[in-house]
């Protein structure tokens, strides 16, 4: 099966401006910052397309969304000293932008090494019983991103990523996801480690000691490299704008549905969720009604305001990595785009949305395994279209490509700057095009993933980019929408493998409960 491809890449009609234009823009745009979402006449504010089914030729770029989303953080909060603090650190903390000598990209994430097995391959993988394909191992001049999700232990997130550089001498490119910012548990309470943004620092600290790379870098950009790309991280949370439309009625039982984030990450109170009636700005009011995704009895439990607090984090980056490649001196040759996220960045992401062209989600179709329900809460702690907003935002201006490419080209163009989104967290492997962007997840996930056919058991760092190629993408030559039916035996095997595992957990319950009683 062919790599999937439009016939033309989309790339939106930006404006040449400054981030603070856009924000001033859209921050006048708004009637208030707690109430974003009721907007003015259609023509006028940005909609957001997970939130309406409305197009016009009047609704604003991609940068006008990401720029609206930031501005809806900012507004009323212009004395956050925390937030630009933390910012400022990462900014100034790895100031040497350009790695030159990078040839070759690769890309995984969920590695989980808080189990033995999945540690057990990170170490023969990277050592040398592990290594027999060395044209499939990054090395000193190659990079790997890995899209969060290491695990929850500083120790084993240590040993993790030093395995990684001392074994394989490659440059790491790393953002923490959903694991990493667990507090809680005797270690932790005994490292004084009091909320997750804490958590989170602490994080970047073992980066730091190892050399891992968590801001944009230049990569590739060498004498002997023929295409350059800037590699950036994307900060993110989930914030419900994913859920599944339609679906509500299987989200029952969601206020005590056993998502650890929900008991073991602390934010303190600024994002302390809201009922959906005591919030007009989560309710998902378009100006045509009440979105009913965002009624379901629990939703107060998805933090209020985190995904926005981490799109702010991503602002100077984003807005460094557009100009540069905005003033790229070789227009006919611009650098690529390899941007990277834990959570998803869009609906199209998720593990059964199977045809990523379509705008409307085909329930009865596309739920069509004996977990639903799962689906449709997951959806609800997935991600944010706010990331896919803010990654649309850095692509170059219609000007740069007119000058150098007829904008409706064929895929293959090689004078078109290739995008692609790393991304994690769902455990359920994607490769595909939508809208000029490659989707990509790669993830290893847990044992139990792989003996039911969800993940191959053929793990590996995929290859996605060669800088000394004049195209750079590296395509995978097959489209990956659902692992498990494309390669993993379809509904009646996944059927019977989690019929098989239900059994299992049962007997293991009656011989633990028998034990007890003896």
């Amino acid at each position: 099966m062919k790599q999937a491809r439009n016939s033309t890449r989309c790339r939106p009609n930006m404006r040449r401006t400054t981030l603070a234009a856009l924000l001033h823009a859209a921050a006048s745009r708004l009637p208030s910052s707690s109430a974003f979402e009721t907007h003015p006449p259609l023509s006028r504010i940005a909609v957001y397309p997970h939130l309406s089914t409305f197009t016009t030729s009047s609704l604003p770029t991609p940068r006008d969304r990401a720029a609206a989303s930031t501005a809806r953080c900012l507004v009323g909060r212009p004395n956050d000293v925390a937030s630009t603090r933390r910012i400022e650190e990462r900014e100034s903390s790895d100031n040497d932008n350009n790695l030159g000598d990078v040839r070759r990209i690769f890309a995984i994430s969920d590695l989980h090494t808080d189990s033995a097995i999945n540690m057990q391959w990170l170490t023969d993988r990277c050592t040398t019983s592990g290594r027999d394909a060395a044209n499939a191992t990054p090395g000193p001049n190659d990079a790997l991103i890995i899209a969060g999700d290491i695990s929850h232990d500083l120790d084993i997130l240590r040993e993790s990523l030093s395995t990684i550089v001392d074994n394989l001498g490659c440059h790491v490119f790393f953002i923490p996801g959903n694991h990493e910012a667990w507090i809680g548990g005797q270690k932790m309470d005994g490292m004084g480690i009091l909320d997750s943004f804490d958590k989170l620092q602490r994080v970047e600290g073992v980066c730091k000691d190892l050399g891992i790379h968590t801001t944009p870098k230049l990569v590739g950009s060498g004498s002997n490299g023929a295409r350059a790309a800037w590699i950036v991280p994307i900060w993110s949370w989930y914030d419900g704008t994913l859920a599944l439309p339609g679906c509500e009625d299987l989200c029952d039982g969601f206020g005590t549905w056993p998502w650890v984030d929900f008991t073991r990450c602390e934010w303190g109170e600024k994002y302390r969720g809201m009922m959906p009636s005591d919030d007009s700005s989560r309710t998902g009011n378009t100006g045509i009604g009440i979105d009913s995704r965002y009624q379901i009895s629990g939703f107060e439990r998805i933090p209020r305001g985190l995904a926005e607090e981490f799109a702010s984090w991503n602002v100077p980056s984003i807005d460094k990595v557009r100009e540069s490649i905005d003033n790229w001196e070789d227009a006919s040759n611009l650098p690529g785009l390899i941007t990277y996220s834990h959570f998803l960045p869009s609906k199209r992401t998720l593990p059964d949305w199977k045809v990523p062209s379509s705008d409307v989600f085909q329930r009865d179709e596309w739920l069509d395994h004996p977990v639903p329900e799962v689906s449709a809460k997951f959806a609800y702690v997935a991600g944010s279209q706010s990331i896919d907003d803010q990654i649309r935002s850095i692509t170059p201006s219609q000007s740069v490509l007119t000058s150098t490419s007829t904008p409706d080209t064929s895929t293959d163009s090689q004078q078109l700057p290739r995008h692609i989104h790393v991304f994690g967290h769902s455990h359920r492997p994607k490769d595909f095009c939508y809208g000029g962007i490659r989707y990509v997840h790669n993830p290893v996930g847990k044992p139990v993933e792989r003996e039911m056919n969800m993940i191959s058991n053929e793990l590996d760092f995929q290859l996605i980019w060669d800088s000394s190629s004049y195209i750079g993408e590296v395509p995978s030559g097959e489209t990956v929408i659902r692992y498990w039916e494309q390669w993993g035996g379809g509904v009646k095997l996944l059927s019977e493998n989690m019929a098989k595992r239900r059994r299992s957990r049962r007997n293991r319950k009656m011989e633990a409960d028998l034990a007890r009683k003896i």
